[in-house]
């Protein structure tokens, strides 16, 4: 099991795309809670996937336009639940919005597949330019991720949702993160 600081990560990988981009910068905004609990994961798939999916986005949003990262804990999605097939005690939510060609279902089943997991479906909306997509381990099909795409034109927004269930759960062993 991997013990994921979800604020750390995301402060990690906005560091180095600063500190590897060369040229026009897109002003970045985070927000992370400064109480967010670690979370336990099975594998090294979802860091990586974390990592590689925020990353991306920062590096094709167009940089004379912001770009905006938000962590939150979501308590219940109860109709997202019960369409998924899953009932975790919250769930962290990861959201992405930024402008510029934004994420490509085919680029997401790529990166998930490399790390072992596979792609459930994709699902759009009719009248809607959203794309969903659930994720689960090859071998295990539990825990299962979602990812929801929006583009419209060149702003799009992308939200990554994991579920936490009791036992993936830990209680923070460090002082909340500061606030910069």
């Amino acid at each position: 099991m991997e013990q994921i600081d979800l604020g750390e990560l995301v402060e990690g990988v906005i560091l180095k795309f600063s500190q590897n981009r060369t040229g026009a910068k897109p002003t970045i905004f985070a927000k992370i809670p400064p109480d967010l609990p670690p979370i336990l994961w099975q594998d090294e798939g979802l860091e990586k996937f974390i990592k590689h999916f925020l990353y991306h986005a920062l590096l094709v949003n167009n940089p004379e336009m912001p770009i905006q990262v938000w962590v939150h804990e979501r308590s219940k999605l109860t109709d997202l639940e019960g369409f998924v097939g899953v009932s975790p005690l919250c769930w962290i939510q990861l959201r992405i919005e930024g402008y510029g060609p934004g994420m490509i279902e085919s680029v997401v089943e790529e990166v998930f597949g490399d790390l072992g997991y596979r792609c459930e479906e994709w699902i759009g909306l009719e009248g809607s330019h959203a794309q969903l997509g659930i994720f689960s381990p090859v071998e295990k099909g539990e825990p299962k991720m979602v990812l929801c795409i929006d583009a419209i034109r060149s702003m799009w927004k992308c939200d990554f949702l994991i579920p936490v269930s009791e036992k993936l759960l830990l209680p923070s062993l460090s002082s909340p993160r500061k606030k910069p």
